[in-house]
């Protein structure tokens, strides 16, 4: 493989709504998964990503065939052309050779859909800009994608168990590898490839689909590069010795309404703009405290509030509060967001 070749996964931005969904879908499943000793989804055969820079449409085009599978009983022949095409209208990465980010392919095959390779081919010997020539997306792809719009999605946690129970209940996971040029040299031969060797030096991200395992150790997953690499586009990986290289994992998965309908009155990061014109102290129970721990929760230094603590300054949130303070060098006062710490977040989210 030359130095030309494109992979295509970009880490996508953070977003505290992924938290509230994947507790609320973890809530909704058994306490406790017995797993089988091995375990391998039948995935539908490897398509041939080849030099698009498409891995990750790819990748959750292997979830979507799997939760449609369940629904109808039949492997769709989905085209991740659509999704890949559909991404460049919103990601601004290249169009030539950009990747983009696995959360955004997942969410608009929630508002669109995906469509099937009778409307729109996968043809990936063409060149990378007729690939994405937008003008593809007619409005018989678009009605055919509509009759395929998944549920959900849910972000997968990354240690060993939970990224098993996650293959087990939904079939298979899409994720992020972090990759080095260990993954196609110095052949694409089963014997150099499998298992998958560490990167020495990370050259891309790369989005492949665990789906099963063998033993306690290893895990299996595709690459849609084609069905020429490794064992027939599969190989084994130690999802210990990757976890620092595994970045997100996302799975296709039924979320409960009212989870919708809370996540549907929650700012986007991008979206989120605010003042604080009032301090606010522990106990208080308002809009602006509300706000606060939205941003605090944007800003990474708040986990996912429970709907019912929402807008109530709490413990949780005068923790998020002197962790914001510290990191601002601002005296710490946890119990109280005042004019310094306002005017710090006040010039983190101008309106």
């Amino acid at each position: 493989m030359n130095e030309q070749f494109s992979t295509g996964a970009i880490i996508s931005p953070p977003d505290y709504r992924d938290g509230y969904v994947a507790s609320a879908v973890a809530e909704a499943l058994p306490t406790r998964i017995q797993l089988p000793p091995t375990h391998k989804t039948a995935l539908a055969s490897p398509m041939m990503q080849a030099l698009v820079p498409a891995c990750v449409s790819h990748s959750a085009v292997d979830t979507l065939k799997l939760y449609w599978l369940k629904k109808t009983g039949k492997m769709i022949d989905f085209s991740p052309r659509f999704l890949d095409i559909l991404a460049k209208r919103f990601d601004l990465q290249d169009r030539a050779m950009g990747g983009t980010y696995p959360r955004l392919v997942f969410k608009l095959a929630v508002l669109y859909g995906c469509a099937t390779t009778a409307t729109l081919p996968n043809d990936t010997s063409l060149s990378v800009l007729e690939y994405r020539n937008d003008n593809k997306l007619t409005k018989e792809v678009f009605d055919e994608a509509a009759k395929y719009k998944i549920p959900g999605y849910v972000s997968v946690p990354l240690d060993f168990q939970r990224t098993r129970e996650a293959i087990y209940l939904y079939g298979a996971v899409s994720a992020l590898f972090e990759i080095g040029n260990e993954l196609w040299t110095p052949s694409w031969a089963d014997k150099d490839i499998d298992p998958l060797r560490i990167p020495k030096t990370i050259v891309s991200g790369h989005q492949m689909t665990p789906f099963g395992w063998e033993d306690d150790i290893y895990n299996d997953l595709q690459n849609e590069w084609s069905a020429s690499w490794a064992n027939y586009g599969r190989a084994k990986y130690d999802p210990k010795a990757w976890s620092p290289y595994i970045i997100e994992q996302w799975a296709v998965a039924e979320i409960p309404p009212n989870v919708q309908d809370f996540l549907k009155a929650l700012p986007s990061p991008s979206a989120f703009h605010c003042t604080w014109q009032k301090n606010l102290t522990l106990g208080d129970n308002n809009e602006d405290v509300k706000l606060a721990q939205i941003a605090y929760m944007i800003l990474g230094f708040l986990a996912p509030v429970p709907a019912d603590e929402l807008g109530i300054f709490g413990p949780k949130t005068a923790s998020a509060n002197a962790r914001y303070q510290q990191a601002h060098k601002i005296a710490p006062s946890p119990n109280h967001i005042g004019p310094k710490t306002r005017a710090a977040l006040n010039a983190q989210f101008a309106i």
